[in-house]
């Protein structure tokens, strides 16, 4: 506990005690806010969305859910428009730090929860727990971001192939073959497994979370199909505040299977408290805000219709042309949104920020909410 007379300051990546009660400003943040110069995110974003992962260690290829679809190219830009005012919100907030350190013992609770039965192994880039074709990764940076995979083989690809591709880790796709005559992998049906339903898949996914540790008090939880199972995303609250970015993404097989996992293992620490901008100038940078990609098929609004490859073509297919589309705002919430702190030179920053963000509730865009960031410009600083 922080004794009354005592602030504390988060200062471009450190901490400054401040005592005796001295009026200040809060700290201007490092932070990368990316080329629109105002970082925006979709509320399914995996553990990657916000923090690009390093090589692994230990040469495993980092686990992705066989999701139905990686489409490379951003999804069209969308035209917002309100359905009713604009709620009154607090007018400051407070920001949260994330670090990326972790111990050999709490990656062992994880490992155990995923019913891994080797041990850690501690590398440069972080760490590795591996049983047979399972396999653990948690990546030494900020966040703490980690994965876990089944049938895990090596490093194979970083990203799946096309609409009915294996996910990295899996058995490797030939991209000029049709997708018709992709071969099973060994000893899988190539019939269609029938997935868990939503209850089950949602249900598997809170008792995983459980027993990893997560805190689901006031989280939020979303369930939406892959090709043959459910993927469960968790957004947990962090300080009573949901959060955008800061996800665990549960991919549940049949029979309630965990295909794959990814997440963060850092707990948030408090920052300074902040002004905002206030919800309509949030309203405006909305409208403003550049088109949200890539996605996969599992982070979009369970309203969009899906479009598979044509059984005749390349892995990875031309998909078509998506059009445009127009989202109602249906209400706004006071969160926080991960964004990752400045680097230095080619080494990836220890800190991100969990900085207070207007999430905004959609209906008919490619995502069901959509947050920005709520902190005036002059205190972060790209």
């Amino acid at each position: 506990m922080v004794a009354a007379g005592v602030t504390v300051a988060l200062v471009a990546g450190g901490v400054l005690v401040a005592r005796g009660g001295l009026d200040r400003s809060p700290a201007v943040l490092p932070v990368d806010l990316g080329d629109g110069g105002q970082a925006t995110a979709a509320k399914s974003g995996d553990a990657g969305a916000a923090i690009e992962p390093a090589p692994a260690p230990g040469g495993v290829a980092p686990a992705r859910p066989t999701d139905l679809g990686d489409l490379p190219q951003p999804w069209p830009r969308v035209t917002y428009r309100l359905k009713g005012a604009l709620p009154s919100l607090p007018g400051q907030a407070r920001a949260w730090k994330v670090g990326d350190a972790v111990d050999a013992g709490r990656v062992g609770e994880l490992a155990a929860a995923l019913g891994l039965a080797g041990k850690p192994n501690e590398e440069q880039n972080g760490w590795t727990v591996r049983d047979g074709r399972r396999a653990l990764v948690v990546h030494r940076l900020a966040g703490v971001p980690w994965t876990y995979g089944t049938d895990i083989l090596g490093a194979c690809s970083s990203r799946s192939g096309g609409a009915y591709g294996a996910g990295a880790g899996v058995r490797c796709l030939d991209a000029d073959a049709p997708v018709a005559s992709q071969p099973a992998p060994p000893g899988r049906p190539s019939r269609r497994p029938v997935p868990p339903s939503p209850a089950e898949a949602e249900r598997a996914a809170r008792d995983l979370a459980a027993r990893a540790g997560l805190d689901l008090d006031g989280a939020t939880v979303r369930v939406t199909d892959g090709y043959a199972n459910r993927v469960v995303t968790i957004d947990p609250a962090v300080g009573g505040s949901p959060t955008s970015g800061f996800a665990w993404r549960i991919s549940v097989g049949a029979k309630g299977v965990i295909q794959h996992v990814a997440g963060h293992l850092a707990t948030p620490e408090p920052a300074d408290t902040y002004p905002l901008i206030g919800v309509a100038e949030g309203y405006e940078r909305l409208k403003k805000a550049p088109a949200i990609g890539p996605l996969r098929w599992a982070e979009v609004a369970p309203s969009i219709a899906r479009v598979p490859c044509p059984a005749t073509s390349k892995i990875p297919c031309a998909a078509r042309p998506l059009p445009a589309r127009v989202a109602t705002v249906t209400g706004v919430r006071l969160g926080l949104q991960l964004v990752p702190a400045v680097g230095k030179g080619t080494r990836p920053a220890h800190l991100a920020y969990l900085l207070p963000a207007y999430l905004f509730d959609l209906e008919g865009g490619w995502t069901d909410v959509r947050a920005v960031l709520a902190v005036p410009d002059r205190y972060l600083q790209p």
